[in-house]
């Protein structure tokens, strides 16, 4: 299964998104792979980290460009998971690449806004869904964004992802707890078995 994790705007937890989910694949005895194809080489660079620090990854993060998007292809219980660029020809190249794409979006009017430009943008050519995450749970934006996704009739996963700082502080670290995020990949297993 060929996941790409992709919105228009930068900074909406698409690197995150993507090691989480790898490392959840992983726990459930799935194999798993990232692709980084963002130039900010986010995914790499938290590969590399968690090396450093002694607590690697249990999954390769492999650099990704038109051409090996291309040529991706995926084994059977095989799981990609492609965390793409914010734009461009990459971008495009990752959701054609694509059987599903996540669009991840916290409760920011803003993201909120590019998350719908690129489900639209999406629309009718890959299943996809919107992520929320970074919730802050309980406020009015939160509150507004969902009546908003679910107002515009926005495919979305029923999971939120809660802001936590364990979340933002476990760059170069292998995530051990998975948060929501496990929950999420039982959606996106359900969505795909249908």
């Amino acid at each position: 299964m060929k996941v790409a994790i992709a919105n228009a705007k930068g900074g909406v937890a698409k690197t995150t998104t993507a090691i989480y989910l790898a490392c959840a694949a992983v726990m459930r005895g799935l194999e798993a792979e990232v692709l980084d194809a963002d130039p900010q080489s986010s995914a790499s660079m938290w590969a590399d980290l968690a090396a450093d620090n002694n607590d690697p990854l249990p999954f390769d993060v492999v650099p990704a460009n038109l051409s090996t998007l291309a040529r991706l292809d995926c084994r059977p219980g095989e799981w990609k998971f492609i965390d793409a660029p914010p734009s461009g020809r990459v971008l495009e190249a990752a959701i054609e690449a694509a059987d599903f794409v996540i669009v991840p979006t916290s409760d920011s009017p803003l993201d909120l806004q590019q998350a719908w430009a690129t489900l639209k943008a999406v629309s009718g050519t890959k299943p996809s869904a919107a992520l929320v995450v970074r919730a802050e749970m309980g406020t009015n934006a939160f509150k507004e964004t969902l009546e908003a996704l679910d107002e515009n009739d926005t495919v979305r996963f029923e999971t939120v992802v809660r802001k936590r700082q364990e979340i933002k502080k476990s760059l170069g670290w292998n995530p051990t707890k998975l948060y929501e995020y496990g929950d999420v990949l039982s959606e996106l297993i359900k969505e795909v078995e249908q």
